[in-house]
């Protein structure tokens, strides 16, 4: 399967209420295996695009995914990666994933983290085909995460057909 040729480009604020919409849409699958609604479900995206790096995949000039990264003082966070569900399947979530790589060796950061709940399994096996490895699993009353890092080696190079519009 070729993946489609993706531009990502810097959220705006303009984009909030696509931010909403899509992760209620792609996150809606998860809720009959969780006791809770996920994060980025409830989420106040006017206030996540004021805080954080919030990207914005497009195909043919369509918002069809986005990602979240999240600034730590040893690693970079992928707090969201969401795809459209009519677009799942086709590598736009890979390009996203991708992309979070180029972002933490352009700041010079050499460790990226995230955090899925355990329901997720095919999340988790995407995340440990591409790299990615359990460091822990953190319990709560109400879910468990399994958090996971991938170290990289530190690019100085930005991918084409990527946009920063806004604050990094």
């Amino acid at each position: 399967m070729m993946e489609p040729d993706c531009h990502i480009r810097r959220a705006a604020a303009n984009d909030a209420e696509f931010l909403r919409v899509l992760h209620q849409r792609a996150y809606a699958k998860y809720l009959e295996r969780m006791n809770r609604v996920p994060e980025p479900m409830a989420a106040n995206w006017q206030e996540i695009l004021g805080e954080d790096a919030v990207w914005l995949a497009e195909m043919d000039g369509n918002p069809s995914g986005a990602l979240v990264l999240r600034t730590r003082a040893d690693h970079l966070l992928i707090w969201s990666v969401a795809v459209d569900p009519g677009l799942q399947g086709r590598g736009i979530g890979r390009q996203l994933l991708e992309f979070a790589e180029l972002e933490a060796g352009r700041r010079g950061i050499g460790e990226i983290r995230l955090y899925t709940n355990e329901t997720f399994t095919e999340n988790i096996g995407l995340y440990e085909a591409i790299g990615y490895a359990v460091t822990h699993i953190e319990s709560t009353r109400t879910h468990t995460l399994v958090h996971m890092r991938k170290r990289i080696g530190i690019r100085s190079a930005t991918p084409l057909h990527v946009s920063d519009t806004g604050k990094s």
